[in-house]
């Protein structure tokens, strides 16, 4: 079958460490909580449907199989999200993080064979195995891409502690702190403001 990486998604990574928000919060906000919900977001992550229906299936037939790769899905996000963390905060990922890449990387589809399709160019693959790193393919490139990339000095964290969601900064400053202006860039400026007017209000 042909896989195609969806184009200009140099952050799909980012999108899929995202998965779990609030991260600073003592509870945390999960968007994956059961196989169909991975499902569910490579859909939407654009991933071919065809892997994802191959690997609906199977699970079907062996939900057991289906936990387990939900588990190793979350294990990789999680080091896929604490590697790029630390890039953004310019620290070095801790080698067990990127032991956790690097195995994936490893067990994923090799890019070998580039083949015409849809108007464009696409990665052909011999028939995918029901494997979470098959399924996960290009989340698992696009994350190597982007640590080798010059791209890497543009991950940044959002500055709301609370959130500390990733994301690319494409300002033309470089300067960009939130994940959204309108919903922690606005959270922010309304709690200075308000711990503006208490100071105000105390000296009076």
């Amino acid at each position: 079958m042909t896989i195609q990486v969806p184009a200009a998604k140099a952050d799909l990574a980012l999108e899929f460490a995202n998965t779990r928000y609030w991260r600073g919060r003592e509870t945390h906000s999960e968007t994956l909580n059961s196989p169909d919900d991975l499902l569910k977001w490579c859909a939407d992550a654009k991933i071919p449907a065809a892997a994802i229906e191959g690997l609906r299936l199977w699970w079907q037939q062996h939900p057991r199989k289906a936990d387990q790769a939900l588990g190793a899905a979350l294990e990789l996000r999680e080091a896929i999200y604490r590697i790029f963390r630390s890039i953004a905060e310019e620290a070095d990922p801790a080698a067990a993080d990127l032991d956790v890449l690097n195995n994936a990387l490893s067990e994923a589809p090799s890019r070998a064979h580039l083949v015409r399709a849809n108007g464009g160019y696409a990665w052909a693959l011999p028939d995918l195995e029901p494997e979470i790193t098959a399924l996960l393919a290009p989340v698992i490139w696009a994350a190597g891409d982007l640590l080798i990339e010059p791209a890497r000095v543009k991950v940044r964290r959002c500055a709301n502690d609370e959130c500390v969601w990733l994301f690319l900064d494409d300002s033309k400053s470089g300067t960009r702190r939130w994940c959204d202006m309108k919903s922690c860039g606005n959270r922010a400026k309304a709690h200075r403001h308000y711990a503006k007017m208490k100071k105000q209000a105390k000296k009076k």
